[in-house]
């Protein structure tokens, strides 16, 4: 017979083996969507009336320059700064001095001298105020690029590209190597950037891999050979796709490019596929090795397509993004999926976008924001958020009918292909062998709930801080004493992704016509 011991230790391996498999099983069935989501409208002395303007994040500040303002008129030069309730590489959540402040357009280069730092002169040029066009960050610095000016009229700067320093607060710029290609000017274009590639002496970059990445460029550059460079020179890559080329234009872009910030030289990336309608500029956004465009509608509705964009142009160590040469090996970083046909060729895949208005998915809109975010090992989404309705609703046949939203206040969470080499990667692997979906390539509409939790204060004054409502009032947008629950029907305002689950979004115009002037903190879960 047996020792009792020995009994009591086999049946809690089994008992323990049983649970460890009941609990795997449980994790493997539970569904990847839909993604809950708290709206908490940032307390800052800063009431900013902007529309079609731009909102960049460097180390927890808000960079709000360009646009419309209440008026309809251009908003001038001014950068407008804003400490945000977020954290930062810099400072932690409420450390430091909560700040806002208006910084004027100054130009010049910083220069290093006995003394330290000097500029060039503050009479040097800066970009002229505009509306429609991107400003995206690398680092320390935010790029921005093309826009609408004063007379109604697309900018043509021939390439250029602006610099805003964030440490100096001075703008300089960017031409392209002469005798090279350069995009035409634009805007309501799409823009995203990465800090990759690394310069070699950077710690965190491969010697092979910067060498590999700009080699070509640099034999076409005979005067950035002999340059030195530090870990801290600017350095990245802006990628910009679509737009409008003029004021008159009824069919937007269908190019994308790259912009190299450390050679200034633009390479041409494969343009949407010919058959793409766009009525007006698309959404993008890069996430890991892909960049997402959602087409601004058309009346056949939007599409949904993504272009592989591995790393021999950035390899980004940490596999959140690599931005391409169309004729490299189109390897994913780490794995993923089975690659389309069109992947395989480097060019655009058309992705299901829903259709059906029974079929749960975003309905069609431009204005909208479309930013990546990640709940964690792994996992990876898509916000796509509020914007204006298209095509404009009809008036209603009957005063019984509800009338249509001109702009939409809902937002909507598509899931991208988990990282393979994560958590989240090896679970879906594991689900597609079990013949389980993985959730990966839907939609689903994300719920607004309560978030009672967390009070932070931004800007000067000691404001109330962020202020959470119930999400009884999510719908009509409004919460006890009138006060917002969230953001309501609006577009064109401008959004940014921080804290890897949080979206940041100020101003925009609503469905009165009217511009805002109020930021909002998004987090996902």
């Amino acid at each position: 017979m047996a020792d009792p011991a020995t009994l009591i230790a086999a049946e809690q391996v089994v008992s323990t083996t049983v649970e460890t498999g009941a609990i795997a099983a449980y994790g493997l069935a539970q569904k990847t969507q839909p993604l809950s989501a708290t709206f908490n409208s940032i307390s800052s002395p800063a009431f900013l009336p902007r529309s079609h303007h731009t909102l960049t994040i460097v180390n927890g500040k808000g960079y709000i320059w360009g646009g419309y303002d209440s008026g309809g008129g251009l908003a001038g030069t001014d950068m407008h700064i804003v400490q945000l309730p977020v954290k930062s590489k810099a400072k932690g959540i409420g450390e430091g001095a909560a700040e806002y402040k208006v910084v004027p357009a100054l130009g010049g280069k910083a220069i290093e001298s006995e003394d330290g730092k000097e500029f060039s002169g503050d009479d040097g040029e800066v970009p002229a105020a505009r509306a429609g066009h991107t400003a995206v960050g690398a680092g320390q610095q935010i790029y921005l690029f093309g826009g609408k000016g004063e007379n109604g009229n697309v900018i043509e700067e021939k390439g250029r590209v602006w610099v805003f320093d964030t440490e100096t607060l001075h703008w300089s710029s960017l031409d392209p190597v002469p005798a090279t290609p350069y995009p035409v000017g634009r805007y309501q274009h799409g823009a995203v950037s990465s800090e990759h590639p690394l310069p070699s002496s950077h710690p965190d970059a491969p010697a092979s891999t910067y060498k590999e990445s700009i080699q070509n460029t640099l034999a076409k550059v005979p005067s950035l050979l002999g340059k030195s460079i530090t870990p801290k020179d600017p350095h990245g890559t802006v990628v910009i796709c679509s737009g409008l080329p003029s004021s008159s234009s009824t069919e937007a872009l269908k190019d994308a490019w790259s912009f190299n910030i450390l050679t200034h030289t633009w390479t041409e990336l494969p343009s949407l596929p010919s058959d793409t309608i766009l009525s007006s500029a698309p959404s993008i956004a890069l996430t890991h090795n892909r960049l997402y465009t959602i087409t601004a509608p058309s009346s056949v509705g939007s599409e949904m397509l993504y272009l592989p964009l591995p790393k021999t142009i950035f390899y980004d160590t940490k596999a959140s993004a690599a931005v391409a040469d169309p004729n490299a090996n189109l390897q994913p970083l780490f794995g993923g999926p089975e690659k389309s046909e069109a992947e395989k060729n480097g060019e655009w895949t058309v992705l299901p976008f829903p259709s059906n208005p029974l079929a749960p998915g975003p309905r069609p809109r431009k204005g909208a924001g479309l930013v990546p975010v990640t709940t964690g090992n792994g996992r990876e989404y898509l916000l796509f958020f509020l914007g204006e309705r298209f095509p404009s609703p009809t008036s209603s046949s009957s005063s019984n009918e509800e009338a249509p939203p001109l702009y939409w206040s809902d937002i909507w969470s598509y899931q991208t292909p988990a990282q393979a080499a994560t958590a989240s990667g090896i679970k879906d692997a594991t689900r597609s062998s079990l013949g389980i979906a993985t959730g990966e390539g839907t939609w689903a509409e994300v719920l607004v709930v309560a978030d009672v939790e967390e009070v932070i204060e931004s800007g000067q004054g000691g404001g109330e801080g962020i202020s959470s409502k119930g999400a009884e009032d999510a719908k009509t947008g409004t919460g006890e004493g009138g006060g917002k629950s969230q953001p309501g029907p609006r577009g064109w305002f401008g959004a940014a992704a921080v804290e890897g689950n949080g979206v940041v979004l100020w101003g925009g115009k609503n469905a009165k016509g009217e511009v805002e002037g109020e930021g909002w903190f998004v987090r996902v879960k």
